[in-house]
């Protein structure tokens, strides 16, 4: 308890405020973000004891042995009709949890403002797709919705690798595999293999994080599958950068020979403040096409702002014209209008 405030009326409060996530550790005030800014939930400091029971709902056995050797641990949470994604960690040697809340329902990629380019990427059948982004940028609610249209437009197999699952796909048109680390699998990259062997249409990994995971999403790309991943990075031209160096440098050339053959898009995610509250999604997007093929291979990542700046009508778009578009849009307020812009400059890619 704090101040008699239980854990179900903190996990209540932050539903129906449509918090997005939920901080809590042993000495601090209960903290929520809505709408991206953090703000306390008041109800005074939590307890060891708050922690203790709240973490004996949230984990199981197996979970709570995993937490106490491994310090951190990643999982997935039911309450009340609402899925949660959970990590449970340790700070100053006192429990604490992140708790974010994922929305009731799979939103479309139209309700999420989510780029017209993703229509494209349904005619593919095999290649490699990747959505990068800070945490919370909405790169997995993004993929959820397209796998979701897939689901009810195409008749595929599709497997999901994830850490952990987050969204539980309803089988429409498609079967469905959705496979969590530590349950279901140990390692994304023998778990990606076997994936290959699974005769799989469409293939979700989570998260893209090793160069074992990526070297293995690069051959199911090139074999007939279509692979989706995330990545941590800014934007397109940093994702392929990070790809790259997942790799030793006598190995680079290929690994840019391979990617530039397999890839079929970049969607690099930000959210912000909207000018009727609320957030809203800015895109960037890469395609493939000659050009971009030309100097993945050759290692020039600066000049595909310019490609897709002059590649728009063909779906592409950089940070910069997205910007633009939502400005023009009235979707922006002043100040986000002009902290993006300043951002933006001085990347070398002003309004």
């Amino acid at each position: 308890m704090c101040d008699g405030v239980t854990w179900q009326t903190l996990i209540s409060t932050a539903i129906e405020t449509e918090a997005s996530d939920i901080h809590l550790t042993v000495g601090q005030c209960p903290h929520m973000r809505c709408d991206g800014i953090l703000q306390s939930m008041g109800g005074g400091q939590l307890t060891e004891s708050f922690m203790s029971e709240l973490c004996s709902v949230i984990l199981n056995d197996a979970q709570r042995e995993r937490l106490a050797h491994e310090r951190d641990i990643d999982l997935s949470w039911t309450f009340v009709g609402r899925r949660f994604r959970v990590n449970a960690y340790y700070q100053q040697g006192w429990l604490a949890l992140a708790i974010r809340l994922l929305p009731e329902r799979i939103p479309s990629l139209a309700e999420l403002g989510a780029p017209k380019a993703w229509q494209k990427i349904k005619e593919f059948d095999q290649g490699l797709v990747l959505v990068t982004g800070r945490t919370g940028s909405g790169k997995t609610t993004t993929l959820a919705a397209f796998i979701e249209e897939l689901n009810r437009e195409k008749a595929y197999h599709i497997i999901t690798l994830e850490d952990p699952i987050e969204y539980v796909f309803t089988p429409d048109k498609c079967f469905i595999s959705q496979r969590e680390a530590g349950q279901d699998f140990h390692d994304f990259a023998a778990a990606l293999r076997g994936a290959l062997r699974e005769m799989p249409d469409v293939v979700l990994v989570g998260e893209i994080r090793d160069r074992d995971t990526m070297s293995v999403a690069l051959m199911a790309a090139s074999a007939g599958m279509l692979v989706l991943g995330t990545l941590h990075s800014g934007c397109a031209a940093d994702a392929i950068l990070r790809v790259e160096g997942m790799f030793p440098q006598e190995e680079r050339d290929g690994v840019r020979s391979l990617l530039a053959e397999v890839l079929r898009g970049i969607f690099a995610q930000r959210l912000l403040s909207a000018a009727d509250g609320g957030r809203v999604a800015l895109s960037e997007v890469l395609l493939s096409g000659s050009s971009v093929k030309s100097l993945i291979r050759q290692g020039k990542y600066s000049q595909l702002a310019s490609v897709m700046l002059s590649s728009q009508n063909q779906g592409m778009q950089p940070f910069s014209a997205a910007a633009r578009k939502l400005q023009l849009e009235g979707r922006l307020d002043a100040a986000t209008w002009a902290g993006l812009n300043a951002q933006l400059q001085a990347a070398g890619g002003a309004l």
